[in-house]
């Protein structure tokens, strides 16, 4: 028998249903095919995030909701403080594992992370229910990395225009690709773009033109360190700061793909790639 707490917020004869026992939320999940949204809480400082019926509606759709606290346990070791949760920094918030599909290579992995932290960019809002749905909307065979870049855009106040295009395979499997590339070399530079677009063109069976690709690098190294969000927020920071790259990333595309790797320097190397 599952344990659950019910929330407050009715919806006409629905009910949003939290669940208090990871394995059994995981394994209900999995049964389902939904994800897993979990709730770290240290008070009620987070109930303002669910009362919005929109979010509400979402979750009850497509996610499985567990509610523990920050010091909660499986087996004797702290869930917060799990390797899985490591971007979660050990602060309450929000953190979403993809259960949804096992053939995923990310199948069981944490694909959005969102602890209670400010932000050192004056223009990421602060977390609530809207940027909580718009988390609950982003491409659910996206991961942590690649979902973190797509939060970050979608919250700039200038509303980015190349995230309004379609986030195609091939051009994902680039950012990935060369993000990885950087942060193995340390060192932040352009792919050959010329070859990627080929390579583009033969993975995704069409003709593309106008392709243009964006890098960057976190402040990792200067500031010792930055979980994922902060360094995509950094890495979309550096952009705007450069009339060329923040063109192109507020440019409209046909195809785009974002991604972010992190190298053993402690820095992180972004790229985004686009074509119409």
């Amino acid at each position: 028998m599952f344990a659950l707490l019910l929330c407050t917020t009715w919806l006409g004869s629905d009910v949003m249903t939290w669940h208090q026992d990871y394995n059994s939320a995981v394994n209900l999940a999995k049964e389902q095919k939904k994800d897993l949204l979990v709730c770290f809480h240290a008070d009620d400082v987070l109930d303002h995030l669910f009362a919005s019926e929109t979010v509400s509606r979402k979750l009850m759709t497509d996610y499985v909701c567990l509610r523990v606290p920050v010091d909660y346990k499986v087996g004797d070791q702290d869930l917060l403080s799990h390797a899985a949760f490591s971007e979660m920094m050990g602060k309450p918030g929000v953190a979403i594992l993809s259960l949804h599909d096992e053939s995923l290579p990310h199948h069981r992995e944490v694909i959005s992370v969102h602890p209670l932290v400010s932000s050192r960019y004056s223009w990421v809002p602060k977390f609530g229910p809207e940027q909580l749905a718009i988390v609950l909307d982003l491409p659910r065979t996206a991961t942590l990395t690649q979902r973190s870049m797509l939060y970050g855009l979608h919250v700039h106040p200038e509303r980015p225009g190349s995230i309004r295009g379609t986030w195609q395979p091939a051009f994902v499997g680039h950012a990935q690709r060369h993000s990885a590339r950087q942060a193995a070399m340390r060192h932040q530079h352009h792919a050959n773009l010329i070859a990627a677009l080929a390579q583009l063109k033969s993975e995704s069976g069409m003709g593309l033109y106008n392709g243009s690709e964006v890098v960057a690098e976190s402040w990792g190294m200067v500031v010792g360190g930055e979980n994922v969000l902060e360094a995509s927020f950094s890495c979309i920071d550096a952009w705007r700061h450069s009339s060329g790259h923040w063109g192109a990333v507020m440019r409209h595309h046909r195809f785009f793909g974002y991604d972010i790797a992190r190298g053993a320097n402690g820095t992180w190397y972004a790229t985004g790639i686009y074509a119409d």
